[in-house]
């Protein structure tokens, strides 16, 4: 027999979602048959039952035939996944649309990365908090943020290697909890309601420094030699450089398909869209970036 829920019971599901995107033209067909079964599938049929849907994100996944691809120019969390907040914004407003005749809210029931050094932390942090504020001003009902985690933990198959904690945890030291500067930073946001332009610029630029000067960070994934990331973690991490890419909400612009066919017609079209970018350029920010930027 099935019961139904008390009327005072608030029913919602934390749903994994990643942005994934095709690295050549041949793996576009799988993303969308991906994305098909895993981002509406379950959610379609018990939407009806939800007073709320939660999102699990963490970044972007580039596929690449039938693995993951390591594309050099992304930043990377310690466990594998990129960094890419604007996959944040566009998964709010693909699930709000789906689901708005349910005029069901989100929460942001895990959002957050693996980085012992901190230095991205801070960055992401704010980052997706400022994705998530966005999609709010386009007009998606997001109840709640929690970031994922307070403290480094076990991270199924990773084990303890990838550092996910605003708090490290010091294993050969009786476990004694030592906060991170993105913990104070978190709890400065949390205490004023607030991101300060100037804790935006200090942070990314922290970052910058770290890669202008070639320093290196651990990185928990097996990578062969044609780019692809093996699932299973490192015992031991291998070491990888900070990127320079500009990963910031509304900042990062998006490679095209990178097969011998896909390039081979950019160069063609070329002139064109040196064209179109310069129209583009001259044109303002978006209304979300604008408001966005006018409330920080």
């Amino acid at each position: 027999m099935l019961l139904s829920k008390p009327a005072s019971a608030i029913v919602g599901v934390a749903h994994h979602v990643s942005f994934m995107r095709p690295y050549g033209l041949f793996d576009i067909a799988a993303v969308s048959l991906a994305n098909s079964l895993t981002h509406f599938a379950f959610l379609d049929s018990i939407s009806d039952k939800m007073d709320y849907i939660g999102i699990n994100y963490y970044g972007q996944e580039v596929i690449c035939g039938a693995g993951l691809k390591l594309v050099e120019k992304d930043e990377y969390s310690e466990s594998g996944r990129g960094v890419y907040p604007d996959g944040l914004f566009r998964v709010l407003l693909q699930f709000n649309e789906r689901y708005k005749h349910l005029n069901l809210p989100f929460v942001i029931t895990e959002n957050g990365v693996s980085d012992e050094t901190d230095l991205i932390r801070k960055p992401y942090l704010l980052e997706h908090l400022l994705a998530t504020y966005a999609a709010m001003i386009m007009g998606v009902r997001v109840l709640g943020y929690l970031f994922w985690t307070i403290s480094d933990n076990w991270e199924w198959a990773d084990g303890y290697g990838p550092k996910f904690g605003l708090v490290a945890v010091d294993r050969a030291n009786n476990l004694a909890r030592i906060s991170r500067p993105s913990y104070n930073l978190f709890s400065k946001i949390v205490a004023s309601g607030k991101i300060m332009r100037e804790d935006r610029e200090r942070v990314w630029g922290e970052l910058q420094t770290a890669a202008n000067e070639g320093k290196k960070r651990p990185f928990y994934r097996s990578v062969n030699k044609y780019g692809f990331m093996y699932a299973g973690g490192l015992d031991e991490p291998i070491w990888r450089p900070y990127v320079k890419r500009d990963w910031r909400f509304g900042h990062y612009k998006m490679q095209g398909l990178q097969d011998p066919l896909s390039r081979f017609a950019r160069c063609l079209l070329h002139p064109f869209s040196l064209k179109k970018k310069a129209e583009t350029e001259r044109e303002s920010d978006t209304f979300t970036l604008e408001s966005l930027m006018a409330n920080i």
